[in-house]
């Protein structure tokens, strides 16, 4: 009975060790590439383009930090190597970091990807003020003359 005993142990201590290697042998996808428009307008739609490998093969879901605000958009999952667009509009003028990792289908994760965007402040015209100007240049002429009084 002891042999029965020794011999169940040892079967299983074989399977546990055959799926712990397995476990261990899972790489991570490697590191994303991300490209698209570094600057743009606040409220408009730019599109990215994500991919990357995974060097066993498995399918990848992209996780997006499109703010650096900590929240994450994920999509997936997709065939390794497989490339992706993703599309994000922001809506106040700042420079922003775009975040980037690839999780394969058994949880590894790859490192940050990384990308700045810029939404730059605008240039505002006063319209009103540059319309009361073209319509009443005449008093431009008045004012220079001022000083010779």
């Amino acid at each position: 009975m002891n042999r029965k005993i020794i011999g169940i142990s040892v079967c299983m201590l074989l399977v546990m060790t055959s799926l712990s290697m397995t476990a261990m042998a899972n790489s991570p996808p490697n590191k994303p590439t991300i490209t698209g428009p570094p600057s743009g307008k606040i409220r408009t739609i730019y599109e990215y383009t994500i991919v990357t490998t995974d060097p066993d093969g498995d399918s990848v879901t992209y996780c997006i930090d499109w703010c650096s605000c900590g929240t994450e958009d994920c999509l997936g999952p997709y065939p390794s190597g497989q490339q992706v667009i993703a599309s994000y509009s922001w809506a106040k003028q700042n420079t922003y970091t775009i975040k980037v990792k690839a999780r394969d289908t058994n949880g590894a994760e790859s490192d940050y990807a990384t990308l700045q965007v810029s939404m730059p402040k605008s240039k505002l015209i006063n319209m009103p003020f540059l319309q009361f100007i073209e319509g009443h240049s005449h008093i431009f002429k008045i004012i220079r003359q001022l000083p010779r009084l």
